[in-house]
């Protein structure tokens, strides 16, 4: 895992250690220590299973997209009236112009 995964990891971890001993300490009044390291844990673990999600799928991503080069860039965009699309005046109207 690199520096960014560790640092959000355990950034998470810890603000989440940290709310939870102030929640504890103001509707409480004490704190219990059993619960905030089990909470702390299990962020931790959520977090990285997030991380190492996003990471594979945007590496997923990143190898499945279609390589646009100067040759066939036109393919990929949208087709506009002066590519022989449709004007935007003929165009059917989208949930956005209503």
């Amino acid at each position: 895992m690199d520096r960014r995964g560790i640092a959000e990891i355990g950034g998470l971890s810890l603000a989440g250690g940290a709310l939870a001993i102030v929640t504890q300490q103001v509707v409480v009044g004490g704190i219990d220590w059993v619960p905030v390291i089990g909470l702390v844990a299990c962020i931790g673990i959520a977090a990285a299973a997030n991380y190492q999600a996003r990471t594979k799928h945007a590496a997923q991503v990143a190898t499945e997209a279609p390589a646009v080069t100067e040759d066939n860039y036109e393919q990929h965009g949208r087709p506009t009236a002066g590519d022989g699309g449709v004007s935007p005046a003929d165009a059917p109207p989208e949930d956005g112009d209503r």
